[in-house]
C-alpha cells in the first residue's frame, strides 16, 4: 500500500509542477484512492495490533502508533510547506 501512495504522491508533485491532467475528475478519482489506501493502512495496523501484540502491552503499542501518526502528519505539513514554496518559484512552463 505504501508504494501505492509513494507513486500517487510522486503523480501529484509532477502534476502541481507540469499540470498535464487533461480533466478535474481524474484528480477527483485519484484523491479517491489515495483517501482509501490511507484509510486502509490505519485500519490495518490497528487490527493487526490487536491480532499480534500481547494483551498487556496493547494499550502502549496504541498510544505509540497514534503518536507516530501524529508526528509523521506533523513532518509532512512542513515538508509539504517547503515543497508548496519550490514549487511557486519554478519558472511556468504552461500556456495558461
Amino acid at each position: 500500500m505504501s508504494i501505492i501512495q509513494g507513486f500517487i504522491a510522486t503523480y501529484f508533485l509532477f502534476e502541481a509542477i507540469y499540470l498535464f491532467t487533461p480533466n478535474i475528475l481524474i484528480i477527483f478519482v485519484i484523491i479517491f484512492i489515495e483517501g482509501l489506501q490511507g484509510g486502509f493502512a490505519y485500519v490495518n495496523t490497528y487490527y493487526r495490533m490487536t491480532q499480534e501484540v500481547p494483551q498487556p502491552y496493547k494499550a502502549f503499542a496504541m498510544n505509540i502508533v497514534a503518536m507516530g501518526d501524529s508526528f509523521g502528519i506533523i513532518a509532512a505539513g512542513f515538508l509539504a510547506m517547503r515543497v508548496h514554496n519550490w514549487i511557486c518559484q519554478l519558472p511556468i512552463t504552461t500556456n495558461m
